[in-house]
């Protein structure tokens, strides 16, 4: 029930950004969201002893701060000022596949003749959705590729960020890696929404209604808080395949709010890449789940 939560609270996001987004730049949305996610995180995690960590592995906070959410978040946010809210979530679906090329690249990890299958088969399903422009209209004329690249960018810092912390995971607590995230995330984006509001001004901040404040509420409190804890929590009491097998609910539930919400089209290759996405997702990441059931039940 909790994982099934963290996908309900994550699925709206890209909907509230893009309303979001037109009325607060993105350097200065991607700061506020960060620095309201930091001032909650310290509250709650800083009495528990969260956060607290050696000297040492600062410089390695620092990292996954910039790529997990500055960098990560930086792309994403001017990505959805030329895509789709659904297409963003159907990229993101991609993670485990992109995660598996780069373990195998730079750790050096195994990697399956099912897992080869699956990433191949994602990998199809991402170039469905990044060209889908293109299958639509025979044209890239709307921008929607130069949107899909940066949101792609945004991943792949994303996955820069999960094999970065797979060694403090082993040490530290989630929570603790989460709250430095949002720490250094925010601190990160004050030099960028500085360089930002040099650049257009702060015209846009007399314009900021209730709904774009409560935008910035929901994306630091409830989607990368509230979310996040109920993610953390839900793995803690399921398997990481029914983990998985939730996460890919997501495209689905981001549709849902994105076609009434904005008017965004369900088209068919955005369904096609969808669902070649899970299905590679799901190959390369629970093969080896599907693998042990098999072979208990031959046993």
């Amino acid at each position: 029930m909790l994982l099934l939560l963290a996908v309900l609270l994550w699925g709206p996001n890209p909907v509230i950004t893009v309303i979001t987004l037109q009325q607060i730049p993105p350097l200065s949305l991607g700061f506020f969201r960060l620095a309201f996610a930091a001032v909650i995180a310290a509250i709650f995690f800083v009495p528990r002893g969260y956060l607290r960590i050696k000297s040492n592995d600062i410089p390695v906070f620092i990292l996954i701060g910039l790529f997990g959410s500055s960098l990560n978040m930086a792309f994403f946010l001017f990505g959805l000022r030329h895509t789709t809210a659904m297409t963003a979530q159907a990229i993101f679906t991609a993670t485990p596949v992109f995660t598996a090329i780069f373990a195998y690249v730079f750790l050096k990890e195994r990697i399956q003749v099912l897992q080869v299958v699956g990433v191949v088969v994602g990998l199809v399903g991402s170039l469905f959705i990044a060209l889908r422009a293109f299958f639509e209209t025979g044209n890239f004329e709307d921008g929607s590729l130069f949107g899909n690249s940066l949101v792609f960018i945004s991943l792949l810092m994303w996955v820069a960020y999960i094999l970065m912390s797979k060694n403090l995971s082993e040490r530290y607590s989630p929570f603790t890696l989460t709250g430095f995230v949002f720490i250094f995330g925010g601190l990160s984006f004050i030099p960028l929404a500085v360089w930002e509001n040099m650049q257009i001004g702060l015209d846009w901040v007399h314009t900021v209604t209730l709904g774009g404040v409560l935008g910035v509420v929901y994306q630091g409190a409830v989607a990368s808080f509230i979310a996040f804890i109920a993610y953390q929590i839900g793995l803690q009491l399921t398997t990481a395949f029914a983990a998985g097998v939730v996460l890919y609910l997501g495209p689905v539930v981001t549709t849902m709010f994105a076609v009434p919400v904005l008017g965004e089209q369900v088209t068919w290759p955005f369904v096609i890449g969808v669902l070649l996405i899970i299905v590679g997702s799901f190959v390369a990441t629970q093969h080896e789940f599907v693998v042990q059931k098999i072979r208990k039940k031959e046993g």
